[in-house]
């Protein structure tokens, strides 16, 4: 990802509240559908209202979002509690698109409902903008719009890969924060947090008899996931025991002939444990990024 400014704090999915303006900077698919569809489908359940504005994800491809999660998007546009509407046209006017979220959210209060969760897909700017200074003026808006509310969020989402590197890291500075998907396991032990460039999940802090069998349950979730490698990310582990470093090798032996489970930045100590014991041969396992095993 695009290097951001340190001064902007990062916010989980489920953390975010009314009040929040947010930036989802990507650069998967499969990370904006993640983040977008666990954003909405926690409004929807809280009573809130949501408005999605579409530059290229059609209003059943969000519905399918939110299928996995319990949530049927198709009732909740029927109900009017989340509406789909295109980003933007040719015309772009950033006073009148902030003033249309104004009217939105009195809208969505006076409707009875809790408050208004916007979320926008910002690639139109690209189509629609010679230049991001008029982008910068709609992101001021949404910033003053929201500063101190009690009824409206904002996730701003920024493709990485469309957007100028420069531009892509002022825009994102705009933001107070950031949003990223929720951790699989969270606690003041361990936290596992899925990754999408590459796959995989990024593991902090401390797998002992007290939270092996959280990283065990993580890495079988992850073993479902389609992509031939899934990568484990230790750089910021502090500590792991015989357990866990077991639990990582049945994982690996429990994926079918294919698939490899990718350990990247393990400590050397550790890498000589393997080889000790032999786990460092096991099938479906390699150590580093080379995608062979350990020698």
């Amino acid at each position: 990802m695009v290097g951001i400014n340190d001064s902007v704090s990062t916010k989980h999915t489920g953390h975010v509240r009314l009040g929040d303006h947010l930036c989802l900077p990507f650069a998967s698919d499969l990370e904006q559908r993640e983040v977008v569809s666990a954003y909405i489908a926690d409004g929807l359940i809280r009573g809130e209202r949501v408005l999605y504005y579409s530059d290229k994800t059609a209003p059943g491809a969000i519905d399918a979002w939110l299928d996995p999660r319990g949530v049927d998007g198709a009732l909740a546009m029927a109900r009017g509690q989340l509406e789909v509407r295109p980003a933007a046209d040719d015309h772009f006017d950033p006073d009148a698109l902030v003033d249309g979220i104004r009217h939105a959210v009195r809208d969505a209060r006076a409707a009875g409902f809790q408050g208004l969760r916007l979320t926008g897909e910002m690639s139109w700017a690209l189509r629609s903008l010679p230049d991001t200074v008029r982008l910068h003026e709609y992101e001021s808006g949404v910033a003053s719009t929201i500063t101190g509310s009690d009824d409206l969020a904002a996730i701003c989402q920024y493709d990485e890969r469309l957007f100028d590197k420069a531009d892509f890291t002022g825009l994102v500075a705009r933001h107070p924060g950031v949003v990223h998907v929720d951790p699989l396991h969270d606690d003041r032990r361990l936290r596992i947090v899925p990754t999408f460039s590459p796959r995989g999940l990024r593991i902090c802090g401390t797998i002992d008899e007290l939270t092996a069998g959280a990283f065990a349950e993580a890495l079988a979730h992850a073993a479902q996931w389609p992509e031939r490698i899934i990568v484990i990310d230790l750089a910021e582990l502090l500590f792991i025991d015989v357990a866990g470093i077991r639990a990582l090798v049945r994982a690996a032996e429990a994926l079918a002939p294919d698939r490899t489970l990718q350990v990247r930045h393990l400590a050397p100590t550790l890498r000589n444990v393997l080889r000790i014991v032999g786990w460092d041969t096991t099938p479906g396992l390699t150590i580093g990024e080379t995608g062979v095993p350990a020698p």
